[in-house]
């Protein structure tokens, strides 16, 4: 749909006929100067009567186009790339309603955010280009932290959404590969939010099942409100913007594994990792394995001379994680070198979700004076000899 803008001016010019007559009783120079003096009046009469001013109608359509020339056309104003800050929607219609979303991975090209509601995270990278921001890969039930722009990993759904597109004028609509249609219905709404009154644009989305989502992108925050409406509008899902939290981390709990002081068997406790933006989960994972984080001290596993060079979730559900060679110096007997590295495995595998873990020292097979592991064999998670 597109939005016309016609333009009107109107003119008016005032026409008056002269009708002179003599009746011989004044000269020719009298009348000649009573004609002269009456032109030079209706001239002036038709300068103030018709000057060209616009109508009322012209000038709100002038201001009106003049508001929407003024629309920011930078993508990243409505959709920015903000970092370390916890944006908390509260919400009405389902239990889903309410969520929180935190940015993960920033890069020039890219913005890496995770969706946190009541039933699942859902990780979501937007690609930004000159002309619109899309989404490039989607994986729900992701409750770590992993840069997948880096590792690669396929995205579990293909056919993404164009979040925003240019031009940001009113009318102007797109398709996106998911066969999801969009149109700015809005471009000078100003919501009214906890948070203050936040200048916005709107985009309603119309889905092949003729449901409908109404976004609104607030200057400077990105999403503010987003409303859902079924196809026959008998569910309403509203989700608003409550808090906007800076300089703040994401925080996961973590279970950690370590020996107990018999050595028979694993103790574990909870503890919790926090990442700011950009920080992969490596460094603070060997942190917390090390016992340098609080409420880890009773519980290292790992020497303060090993480091996680790296470790990322492979495409087959096995994690591989990386270490320095002196993780296999423990100068110990096989038993406690077996049940420290289950403890490992078990500390990731518990974050990852998964079954499986590759363990490699400086991407060789782990291989020390009790333990040799083939290329590629991974090691199990199993709680059997874990503590109660």
């Amino acid at each position: 749909m597109k939005h016309f803008k016609m333009r009107r001016l109107l003119s008016s010019f005032l026409v008056t006929t002269l009708f002179l007559s003599g009746c011989g009783l004044f000269g020719e120079s009298d009348t000649e100067t009573d004609s002269e003096n009456a032109v030079n009046s209706d001239e002036n009469l038709s300068d103030e009567s018709g000057s060209d001013e616009p109508s009322d109608e012209a000038t709100d359509e002038e201001n009106s186009e003049d508001d929407e020339a003024e629309i920011d056309q930078d993508l990243t104003v409505w959709f920015p790339k903000l970092e370390n800050t916890l944006l908390d929607y509260k919400g009405d219609g389902n239990e889903f309603a309410p969520f929180t979303r935190y940015p993960q991975f920033v890069k020039e090209d890219s913005l890496q955010m995770v969706e946190s509601t009541a039933g699942t995270d859902v990780v979501t990278v937007y690609n930004y280009s000159d002309d619109e921001i899309k989404e490039s890969f989607v994986r729900a039930e992701t409750y770590f932290r992993e840069d997948f722009v880096d590792t690669g990993l396929e995205s579990e759904q293909g056919n993404f959404q164009i979040i925003l597109q240019k031009p940001l004028e009113l009318g102007h609509s797109w398709e996106s590969p998911d066969g999801s249609t969009s149109e700015i219905t809005d471009v000078s709404v100003n919501k009214d939010l906890p948070l203050g009154s936040i200048e916005a644009i709107e985009v309603t989305r119309q889905y092949e099942n003729n449901s409908e989502t109404i976004d609104y992108y607030g200057k400077d925050i990105g999403l503010i409100e987003q409303i859902f409406k079924s196809d026959d509008d008998t569910i309403t899902v509203t989700s608003t913007l409550s808090t906007q939290a800076a300089d703040t981390p994401e925080a996961f709990p973590i279970t950690v594994y370590s020996i107990d002081d018999q050595a028979l068997g694993l103790d574990k406790s909870t503890v919790t990792m926090e990442l700011e933006t950009n920080e992969p989960a490596r460094l603070a994972m060997a942190e917390i394995l090390k016992g340098q984080t609080p409420d880890t001290e009773e519980s290292q596993i790992l020497k303060e001379s090993t480091e996680i060079n790296f470790m990322y979730l492979r495409q087959d559900g096995v994690v591989h994680v990386d270490f320095s060679t002196d993780l296999s110096a423990m100068n110990a007997g096989s038993g406690i070198e077996a049940m420290t590295l289950q403890g490992i495995v078990n500390t990731i595998g518990d974050y990852y979700h998964v079954d499986e873990v590759l363990l490699t020292l400086d991407n060789e097979p782990y291989e020390s004076g009790h333990i040799l592991l083939n290329e590629g064999e991974t090691w199990p998670v199993d709680y059997g000899n874990v503590n109660q």
